[in-house]
């Protein structure tokens, strides 16, 4: 154990790693294992920003005031997660019902608040200036939480990385956009804060990561789904250039797509205030958590949140910002999975079929091109190049456009047994955390899969290329359009783009 590492006994006899500077500001944190039985210092629920509740709803997030030298700082337990229903815990249940788990294996919804804006630091040696892996969670930006059992960084760490986790306000309280919202910001924009906490949070690692042996100079930004879709706009905002040095987007390609501006945002926050029948901003600032959820509940008919274009998080809508450069470039891994909608297709007739035929730009020769395979699986394959695969590609080719080194996987295992789901939205997570639930099936073939795995991940975190010794070349996005398929046999090979040809507008 190197001088600044110390471990300090607590009462029940349990240990505590110290972090700190040669201010001497501590953090005690708690020693865990992983499963070489290497030890890493875990730092749970650090504050980052203050509480945004009362008057500060719906406002910027505020740094956090420093904590006193003079006690340590009880870093050891999780915080609440945002206010937020039990949808995370549905999902779970119903991978877990594909695979005959009884819904008690899954994760239940931990205590929540609004005063939520916390981290999590998994950490091998706080004397060290290792790479820092930042990981921003899924949940449609309307549910989830930082430490959820698969996020956990323990096993990243050990391998020589500074693992951080974070929160950011979800919903209607980190997305809701408001013209009195707007008016009370110098920046003229609303709708926002869940990314701007997001920023937050990077300011604060930039600021404080050394403390716990992280690089500032080396961050790398990593997330699945909504935490994916959120990486592609820091990405392409100016408030979070110089923050981050890399970024790793795990099925999160809508944000090409994303033209929704402040404007109509704005008029769903009107509409939710009547909904609400609150007679402005400040009655409904007053309105309990709980009430606000349960009107949102009832009143947003999309299940996801992405902010607006405004003009200041986002310049304009991200395709325009790709299409003229205007963006840092960095380098970035892209990638979806093969059956990201599978486990969402539910009943399957030849009306649903018609049905989702219906407004595309080419529907006879999209039913061509798929009718040959079972109706399951032609939803399946649309919905998952609507929103996932084609999105995911135009990021790749905007960024690579613009000057940075970019690498597409596309996740192709499918666990054994016959859960029918394939390689589900969310599978590859496992794999990247080592974190393989107990009731998933999980073989040597998976064991595999996950070393190599996370071998690309720590090493594009350290190095900005992923490739390393114990696994297939990964080529770089360019001309030949080579996909790496994270698979039994990992490969490289020529992605089939006639699917998403056929989408393009």
């Amino acid at each position: 154990m190197n001088r600044r590492l110390a471990l300090l006994a607590i009462a029940a006899a349990a240990s505590s790693a110290i972090a700190h500077d040669d201010e001497s500001l501590n953090y005690a944190g708690s020693s865990v294992l992983a499963k070489s039985g290497a030890e890493v210092m875990r730092f749970s629920g650090i504050r980052f920003a203050q509480a945004p509740v009362g008057d500060w709803r719906w406002r910027a997030p505020r740094p956090a005031a420093q904590p006193s030298a003079d006690l340590p700082v009880d870093a050891t337990q999780w915080p609440p997660a945002c206010v937020q229903g039990h949808d995370n815990t549905e999902w779970y249940e119903g991978v877990a019902a594909a695979f005959g788990q009884p819904p008690e294996v899954a994760p239940s919804r931990p205590e929540i608040a609004e005063d939520c804006l916390f981290l999590n630091i998994w950490t091998p040696d706080v004397a060290s200036r290792l790479p820092v892996m930042v990981w921003i969670h899924g949940g449609a930006n309307v549910n989830g939480w930082s430490f959820e059992p698969n996020y956990r960084g323990r096993e990243l760490a050990a391998m020589g990385a500074v693992v951080v986790s974070i929160q950011y306000r979800l919903g209607v309280f980190g997305f809701l956009a408001h013209p009195a919202l707007t008016a009370e910001s110098p920046h003229a924009s609303s709708g926002n804060y869940g990314i701007l906490d997001q920023i937050e949070a990077l300011r604060w690692i930039q600021a404080n990561i050394a403390r716990f042996g992280g690089d500032p100079a080396n961050v790398t930004l990593f997330g699945e789904s909504a935490g994916a879709g959120d990486i592609a706009y820091l990405l392409l905002s100016p408030l979070a250039d110089g923050l981050f040095e890399r970024a790793i987007s795990q099925s999160g390609g809508w944000p090409a797509d994303q033209r929704r501006t402040l404007a109509e945002n704005e008029a769903e926050g009107v509409a939710f205030l009547r909904r609400a029948q609150a007679a402005g901003i400040d009655e409904l600032r007053r309105l309990p958590a709980a009430s606000l959820l349960a009107v949102a509940k009832e009143h947003f008919e999309r299940d996801y949140d992405d902010p607006p274009v405004d003009g200041w998080l986002l310049p304009a809508p991200p395709a325009d910002l790709l299409a003229r450069k205007a963006f840092e470039p960095r380098s970035v891994i892209v990638g979806f999975n093969a059956d990201e909608s599978l486990m969402y297709v539910g009943k399957a007739t030849p009306e649903h079929w018609q049905k989702a035929l219906e407004g595309l730009p080419n529907p006879p020769p999209v039913a061509n091109l798929l009718g040959d395979v079972p109706i399951p699986q032609r939803l399946d394959e649309l919905a998952s190049a609507t929103q996932y695969t084609c999105p995911s590609i135009a990021l790749a080719d905007g960024f690579r456009a613009g000057g940075a080194p970019t690498y597409v996987y596309r996740f192709d295992r499918i666990r054994p047994g016959s859960h029918g789901i394939g390689a589900y939205h969310g599978a590859e997570i496992p794999y990247v955390f080592n974190t393989h639930d107990a009731w998933l099936p999980t073989d040597a073939t998976d064991h595999d899969l996950t070393r190599r795995m996370m071998g690309y991940w720590f090493n594009f975190a350290a190095t900005g290329d992923p490739n390393h010794d114990e696994a297939p070349v990964w080529p770089r996005w360019g001309d030949a359009a080579l996909v790496l398929s994270l698979a039994e046999e990992t490969q490289a090979d020529a992605w089939d783009a006639r699917l998403c040809s056929l989408l393009h507008r």
